[in-house]
């Protein structure tokens, strides 16, 4: 609490010092304490952050963003926001200001936050975020329940000079068609796009029995398994196991892939290194595949020294 809530609440200005004294209290910022003397949690250091910040602020970036539920990184430096009207007077130990003119506001776990949508974009304009955490954190940030890309749009119409946003937009795309995974937009992006295979429909259900059941839901049906890619004309599926493939559900995968070839489907099975090692090889594989289901297209190179371009098994028939 505050020096004026501990007054307000009964304390006098000598019980206030007696008690930070005994170590009863502790002081966490000019005028702000904590009111027990045991180690200090990562959430009470955001809060006397916030409180120590003053009017309108709020835990911001990667502070924000652990307490959305969006990344269980809990970051040692403190983050807040605050008006870009106003201005401190003193640095706060272990605490980092940032002004905005636009401030969304929100409450998690009693801790006033940046709104989930400002957090993410906020976060993704720091040069310290990769590439493939991009794409990560908007894909978490859109699944059912949490948020949607067309929210996320809205916002980002309200940064028009964010540095990522041609990115962002490629990416919200990807999970506007449902793309559940880095590897899985990796996938459409390097192999399918860039080499002009025909594109695939996204988080497939399979029934136990082998049976499309059609787009994946929030809440999935007893017994479902999904398939991360299919090419329901051709009948030919891509299953993706990325770096955070789980081995015990190895079995279950291999039961649905069997009971997909009882209804003439065809799950061809590629890696986080095959993605992005070798995207061109990997195009050339499935798109003879789909050519031999009945496609009457062909892959086309992504670059002059694309595998796609020189592979005699793709040149046309004479």
């Amino acid at each position: 609490m505050t020096r004026k809530q501990a007054l307000a609440g009964g304390w006098s200005a000598k019980q206030v010092r007696g008690l930070l004294a005994r170590g009863q209290w502790q002081l966490m910022h000019r005028g702000v304490y904590l009111t027990h003397s045991g180690p200090v949690a990562w959430q009470e250091r955001v809060t006397a952050a916030v409180l120590a910040a003053g009017a309108g602020a709020v835990a911001s970036e990667e502070c924000s963003l652990a307490l959305w539920g969006l990344t269980d990184r809990r970051p040692p430096v403190v983050t807040v926001a605050i008006p870009a009207a106003r201005t401190l007077r003193a640095d706060l130990r272990g605490v980092r200001v940032r002004r905005r003119r636009r401030l969304t506001r929100a409450v998690r776990s009693g801790i006033p936050v940046t709104g989930l949508h400002q957090s993410v974009l906020d976060v993704l304009a720091l040069p310290r975020v990769g590439d493939e955490e991009v794409v990560a954190l908007l894909l978490r940030a859109c699944r059912p329940g949490r948020s949607s890309p067309a929210a996320l749009r809205a916002e980002l119409a309200h940064h028009p000079r964010h540095p990522r946003r041609a990115e962002l937009e490629t990416v919200l795309e990807a999970a506007e068609l449902g793309l559940g995974s880095v590897a899985e937009w990796r996938y459409v992006s390097d192999v399918e796009r860039a080499h002009g295979l025909p594109a695939m429909t996204p988080q497939v259900a399979v029934a136990p029995s082998g049976e499309l059941r059609g787009r994946r839901e929030a809440l999935p049906a007893r017994g479902e398994q999904y398939l991360d890619l299919l090419d329901r004309e051709r009948g030919v599926g891509v299953e993706i196991d990325g770096a955070l493939f789980h081995q015990d559900r190895i079995h279950l995968d291999r039961a649905r892939d069997r009971s997909g070839l009882t209804h003439g489907r065809l799950t061809l099975r590629a890696g986080w290194s095959d993605i992005v090692l070798r995207p061109c090889e990997l195009a050339v594989e499935v798109g003879l595949v789909q050519m031999r289901q009945g496609w009457r297209g062909r892959p086309r190179p992504c670059s002059p020294g694309c595998p796609v371009g020189t592979d005699p098994r793709l040149a046309p028939a004479p």
